[in-house]
């Protein structure tokens, strides 16, 4: 479907979004020896971005749901299949999808600025072409339940 030898005009048609991707960083603080997870920048991909539907009787259509009993929390699932020529690690973290024209795609809407969603990457494989070599790569993407750094 994608190759990576083909012409950039090609490319640029097919895999014509962008995203950012941070690499997780644990840090152990010395004055409490507790660990601290950060998360840094490391590189920005060429990829192509669909949503994946949720299925089934039991699933509601917008995907969004409050727990019940004592523990009020708001959850929104929003899952997505990502296509792109790098192998994902569950390690890093997907943010800053763009469209070819550099315009944010996923927004937290309800939130003051209306930052980037972050995506966790649930897993990562390879498409191979008829010829047995790797055409792209294919990682399903979650929408993270913590998107605010601060707390994690």
């Amino acid at each position: 479907m994608f190759n990576k030898n083909a012409s950039n005009s090609f490319i640029g048609s097919v895999l014509n979004m962008s995203a950012d991707i941070f690499s997780q960083q644990n840090v152990q603080d010395s004055n409490t020896g507790a660990i601290i997870r950060s998360w840094v920048y490391l590189k920005t991909i060429q990829c192509k971005i669909e949503p994946v539907k949720m299925r089934g009787a039991s699933t509601k259509s917008d995907n969004k749901s409050f727990s019940q009993g004592s523990d009020l929390n708001y959850d929104e699932k929003v899952q997505l299949k990502m296509y792109c020529f790098e192998l994902m690690s569950k390690r890093w973290r997907i943010e800053n999808i763009r469209t070819s024209e550099n315009r944010p795609i996923f927004i937290e809407i309800d939130k003051i600025n209306a930052p980037d969603t972050k995506f966790e990457i649930t897993a990562s494989h390879a498409i191979l072409d008829p010829f047995g070599k790797v055409a792209y790569y294919e990682a399903v993407l979650l929408r993270s339940e913590l998107q605010d750094d601060s707390q994690a």
